[in-house]
């Protein structure tokens, strides 16, 4: 969880860019936008960025537990 969003709704969110921003890439193409299609690329790029993020957070996550683990154990 990052904030209040799961890592499922970011996923999602992320997920949701990146079609959007293909759409705008594939029309903005097509009448020659270069604005455009450099800000779906921008969009796309923070899709990424979220996707990388949830995976950092996740692997922090799991290297969390295994410390609390180890802990646990040696208190016991």
């Amino acid at each position: 969880m990052i904030d209040k969003l799961s890592y499922e709704d970011i996923l999602a969110i992320s997920n949701e860019l990146k079609k959007q921003s293909d759409i705008v890439k594939e029309l903005a193409t097509k009448r020659q936008i270069s604005d455009l299609i450099d800000f779906a690329s921008t969009v796309e790029g923070y899709s990424k960025f979220l996707e990388n993020t949830v995976e950092i957070n996740k692997d922090a996550d799991n290297a969390l537990n295994e410390l609390k683990s180890q802990v646990k154990e040696r208190l016991s």
